[in-house]
């Protein structure tokens, strides 16, 4: 990847692009026609002591990613949470509620993909290895006694930062790591998204779904999973999920998210981004084909990646009992990953009565989940 002054204009620009609730309503249901990032936009929260004013730090990573943080205006330091989306074709903003949830307790940060459809070629690509490695800078660029908390795909390459970390330079591995809804495993329990992924062989992935961005945008000539592709195959699951009666369907009909006014759920849902073609491939291979992870055969940077040196980080998984993408099970396979970790720092939260969505949205977020992980993440044996 190029460094120099034009990257340092490109990052200015993306931050520039982040914020403003004139900029949230501008991109308000606008499906795939994003711009590089969108703004998660808290301007404050409500705490046991009152409204507290809410301050965000936008820090830039590289090109293809960066650091948001948030913290209350008027408080000391406090335990800080790392929250890791899945680089999966939605923006972080779908993990909204989690920091509007977590913010009255800690200090809350945010890695933020950037749409690759924006990321001129010149910055080179951008893949699993990088998806690790970025993690891994986070939590160091965070500093010690961090908690770590990880969604869906986000998962994977979070547990190898950890343990690279933990192998490689311990002081600096998480206190804790919570990994929701996360394919560790996805043979674990598949569901019927898993089986469709490995019924197409690895050559169909690298070559029929990938497009190149047309002029017209900075990424020009890109090679990427489009998001109007994305965008379709989430509508295709919204609608078998009517046809059920599933919960997605439930939550379109009836938003419960913290602040549907301003962040409406079929928003968040249908905000998408292109996802750089190399990950798109090899998160496909690595994760749900070969399960490098599950198999103690991940390699990242040359190395094997080591769950087992995994001793001092506390582990807890959370997965939904009716989750129909990352069924219970397919998380819950990090424990047995990890066998140097004390059984006193393990736990394991299946939730009833609860599909992928409501483990970090809405209702079942705050009251059955929230709670689980709050005590988890200030627990310190």
């Amino acid at each position: 990847m190029r460094s120099g002054s034009g990257e340092r204009e490109f990052m200015a620009t993306q931050r520039h692009s982040c914020g403003g609730s004139a900029g949230r309503a501008a991109h308000r249901h606008a499906g795939a026609d994003q711009p590089a990032r969108r703004g998660i936009d808290i301007d404050a929260v409500q705490t046991p002591l009152g409204h507290r004013r809410v301050i965000t730090e936008d820090k830039p990573g590289s090109p293809f990613h960066g650091l948001v943080s948030f913290r209350l205006a008027g408080t000391g330091p406090r335990r800080r949470v790392l929250l890791v989306p899945p680089l999966s074709g939605h923006f972080p903003l779908l993990m909204r509620d989690v920091v509007l949830g977590l913010l009255p307790d800690f200090d809350v940060s945010l890695m933020d993909w950037t749409n690759v459809r924006h990321v001129p070629l010149r910055y080179g690509g951008f893949g699993f290895d990088d998806n690790i490695r970025a993690i891994e800078g986070a939590i160091r660029d965070l500093g010690p006694d961090l908690s770590v908390l990880a969604l869906c795909q986000g998962g994977v390459p979070a547990l190898a930062a950890t343990a690279r970390l933990a192998e490689t330079d311990a002081p600096r591995a998480p206190a804790a790591l919570a990994l929701m809804a996360a394919p560790i495993d996805p043979l674990a329990n598949p569901t019927a998204v898993v089986r469709l992924i490995r019924r197409f062989p690895m050559a169909w992935f690298r070559t029929v779904p990938l497009q190149r961005v047309p002029r017209g945008f900075a990424g020009q000539g890109r090679s990427v999973y489009p998001a109007h592709a994305q965008l379709a195959a989430l509508q295709t699951y919204l609608a078998r999920q009517r046809e059920t009666g599933g919960e997605l369907a439930r939550k379109m009909a009836r938003d419960d998210g913290a602040e549907p006014a301003c962040a409406p759920f079929d928003d968040l849902y249908t905000s998408v981004m292109d996802i750089e073609g190399r990950h798109y491939v090899e998160n496909i291979e690595r994760v749900f084909h070969a399960r490098d992870l599950a198999r103690g055969r991940l390699v990242c940077g040359g190395a094997t990646v080591r769950p087992e040196a995994i001793a001092a980080t506390s582990l807890m998984t959370i997965e939904g009992a009716r989750d129909d993408i990352a069924a219970p099970g397919q998380t819950a396979a990090a424990l047995d990953l990890c066998p140097a970790i004390p059984e006193t720092r393990l736990a394991r939260l299946v939730v009833p009565d609860c599909g992928h969505f409501g483990l970090f949205h809405g209702e079942p977020w705050r009251s059955r989940v929230l709670p689980e992980v709050r005590a988890f993440l200030t627990r310190r044996e």
